[in-house]
């Protein structure tokens, strides 16, 4: 069952519509932005626990001056192209680099 984009009007991935059976939009027309996330630890003592918590990129980068005003380093991300690297990077298809 094809299923059209109502926006551009391509037809939308079949694994998208399993993923999400009531979207109406294609990848390229959907308006939700990336999320980013931050790993914290709660508790005290021996009752400690890892976390994480997600959030949109400007309130990632809104977090990221409030902590570190001075101590802030910019990190990038590129995309891998996994068809040339296979050797499956244990950081995703990401390669994460600290900007000085």
């Amino acid at each position: 069952m094809n299923v059209n984009c109502v926006k551009c009007g391509e037809e939308i991935h079949p694994l998208r519509i399993k993923a999400l059976p009531n979207t109406k939009v294609c990848v390229s027309c959907s308006t939700t932005g990336t999320y980013r996330a931050i790993t914290t630890v709660n508790g005290k003592g021996d009752h400690t626990w890892n976390d994480i918590q997600l959030m949109t990129s400007e309130e990632y980068d809104s977090y990221q001056r409030s902590e570190n005003p001075k101590k802030a380093k910019k990190v990038s991300f590129s995309s891998l192209d996994i068809d040339e690297d296979d050797d499956r990077n244990l950081q995703g298809p990401f390669i994460i680099k600290e900007e000085e």
